[in-house]
């Protein structure tokens, strides 16, 4: 039927294209519109108007819980204006439900993971010419693919490379797909140690581990070896910013424990709904304690204290049960070897939602919209490809 392919393109456009915040956007309001269009339709012949939009997956009750935590911080905000002008940032969360009523099977979870491959592709191939043409080679002047900040081109990269891994690693698909993908997972691990982005050195790290212990947990036993072998390979510069992850006299990394001491200050004085979402960037310098770096910031490097200073405990505690949600429902579905094609879909899931959240801790990943969209899409396609056929729409 026309509208739910156009739905489900839709669909593919937002997360596929999520680097280009635009056509992203474009995707994800043709989504919506021809979901609206096929439920209507179907209402007037009858169905029920909500049916896909019921499937049931462990990941709808954390982030219904936590958009409308974050509504209420809107209200309850410091600044309400301010704050509710971000109400539009609460539709990306739609994409769970989405990938939910529109991704009916394997064989839907995988031609969006064939997307994400094309992207992934584009990406090294931009992070190449930015690195060895462009001249965007050092610390100072990183590659960024195009993207606004190499924050985001790194942390797109990490879950691309773990997601395609996943299905690399699992028998079941033909030879030539998995190949493409492993080459293309590897070309992105080696632009992520290009862009100098320390949290998504730690990311993938975390990944790696997780990816091993789902497809064949010996494999661990391998991991430290050859990060050992990646560093030794990697640009002295690169080796050097990899050094420099946990040193505390580093610049960045004593501006980030200030950050840290000013959002557990905004947490204790506004616990329940936080400062308000927005509200961070002007607040941030009543809050400053002594040793900052940077006068003024947009976030606090951390998603848990972030989310907890600007809307509340209560939202940090869902944004930790969604990560916990995801993980326990995609773990049985990556050791299932009787579903390969889910569990690729599953062991990416794992591995990905790993990455972002031990990235996460040194960074706010999850209010990166680019990220958030492709997060969001790739948890939710493992439970979508398992659903059992013939589930009631």
């Amino acid at each position: 039927p026309p509208f739910p392919r156009a739905a489900l393109f839709g669909l593919l456009v937002c997360a596929a294209i999520t680097h280009k915040m635009g056509l992203a956007n474009v995707g994800l309001a043709l989504a919506l519109a021809a979901s609206i269009a096929w439920r209507l339709r179907a209402r007037r012949e009858g169905e029920d108007l909500f049916g896909p939009f019921r499937r049931p997956s462990p990941l709808h009750g954390p982030v219904a819980l936590f958009v409308l935590l974050s509504f209420l911080a809107e209200l309850f905000s410091t600044d309400p204006v301010v704050s509710l002008g971000q109400t539009k940032g609460l539709v990306t969360f739609l994409l769970v439900f989405l990938v939910s009523a529109l991704v009916d099977d394997e064989e839907d979870a995988h031609l969006l993971v064939d997307a994400l491959r094309l992207t992934t592709l584009y990406l090294v191939l931009h992070g190449l010419v930015d690195y060895f043409i462009k001249g965007q080679d050092n610390v100072w002047e990183r590659l960024s693919g195009g993207l606004s900040i190499y924050m985001t081109y790194a942390g797109l990269l990490m879950v691309l490379a773990l997601v395609l891994a996943g299905r690399a690693m699992t028998a079941g698909r033909s030879r030539a797909g998995r190949i493409a993908d492993a080459v293309l997972a590897v070309g992105a691990v080696a632009l992520v140690g290009l862009s100098f982005t320390r949290n998504a050195y730690l990311g993938l790290a975390a990944g790696a581990v997780v990816l091993a212990l789902t497809v064949r947990p010996r494999l661990s036993l391998f991991l430290p070896p050859l990060f050992i072998l990646l560093v030794v390979v990697l640009p002295s510069d690169v080796r050097q910013r990899v050094a420099s992850t946990f040193d505390r006299t580093d610049a960045a990394a004593r501006d980030r424990f200030t950050m840290w001491a000013s959002g557990a200050e905004m947490v204790r004085e506004r616990p329940f709904f936080g400062v308000g979402p927005a509200r961070i960037h002007d607040l941030y310098p009543v809050y400053r304690g002594a040793g900052f770096v940077e006068p003024s910031v947009g976030h606090l490097h951390d998603n848990l204290i972030h989310v907890a200073a600007e809307t509340g405990v209560p939202s940090a505690l869902v944004y930790l049960a969604l990560v916990v949600a995801s993980f326990a429902g995609a773990w049985p579905l990556a050791r299932d070897v009787t579903r390969p094609g889910v569990a690729a879909l599953a062991r990416g899931a794992l591995a990905a939602n790993a990455a972002l959240f031990v990235g996460g801790l040194f960074e706010y990943n999850f209010g990166d919209v680019e990220i958030l969209r492709l997060m969001l899409v790739v948890l939710a396609l493992p439970f979508a490809a398992a659903r059992t056929p013939g589930t009631v729409d």
